[in-house]
């Protein structure tokens, strides 16, 4: 490995560290920077030496204890789209909490959990804002309500990465989960698959869904390099 590409992975390292940032703006910029530069690296990477990546193992992290269902959609969404697959796990005697654990190549997976521990940071404090609305109108921010809030924060980061990969054909396929890290997932013993409790759609709450689709296309300001803190 050269200069140039050990100067590369001592970025992405940093930019890794500063994806944890509690600086919003920071945290979007080398959110976005870390993943393009992680993209190039790989394809660079495959020119090189082919039998690298396969030799790189698959680690795993594991994101904090939830009891909200609607995390295990978002963890999804964002690890689909950083090269990672999420599982979700429960321990015995935990009181129905849940975790979600990131599976994919080192730097991949902990990008993805960073990106998943401030997504729902973010949902959560937008939530507790529209909770207190509904409150001071003496109407009730349920499950229904949440539901519909987060589906349409899905559908607008779904659509905020599907714009990020148009911008570039190479880009786009070097976000694909790795054929290592599906393998892997697939052959843990007494995996389950998720059965995603359904809820009440209203359309009193289509107001909420789209309110939560304005969020998620925003979330991250996929493609927008000019506003990037840091230099390619």
């Amino acid at each position: 490995m050269n200069d140039e590409e050990n100067k590369i992975i001592e970025k992405i390292e940093k930019l890794i560290a500063l994806s944890g940032s509690d600086n919003e703006n920071e945290a979007k910029a080398a959110m976005l920077k870390a993943q393009e530069l992680m993209a190039k690296y790989e394809i660079e990477q495959d020119r090189i030496d082919p039998e690298r990546k396969k030799e790189r193992p698959v680690v795993c992290f594991t994101s904090p204890m939830f009891r909200d269902d609607w995390c295990v959609d978002v963890g999804s969404l964002i690890a689909n789209n950083f090269r990672c697959r999420a599982i979700i796990s429960q321990r015995r005697n935990s009181g129905g909490a849940y975790r979600l654990k990131f599976f994919g190549f080192e730097e991949d997976a902990e990008i993805s959990i960073n990106v998943f521990n401030y997504a729902v940071k973010v949902i959560r404090k937008r939530m507790a804002t529209l909770r207190a609305i509904y409150r001071d109108a003496e109407r009730e921010f349920g499950r229904n309500e949440k539901m519909a809030y987060v589906d349409g924060f899905c559908s607008g980061l779904y659509r905020n990465f599907e714009e990020q990969k148009k911008q570039s054909e190479s880009f786009a396929l070097a976000l694909l989960v790795p054929e290592a890290v599906v393998k892997f997932v697939d052959e843990i013993p007494g995996m389950e698959e998720y059965n995603r409790r359904e809820y009440q759609q209203k359309r009193e709450n289509d107001v909420l869904r789209q309110a939560g689709y304005v969020d998620g296309k925003a979330f991250q300001n996929a493609g927008d390099k000019e506003r990037l803190a840091y230099e390619s």
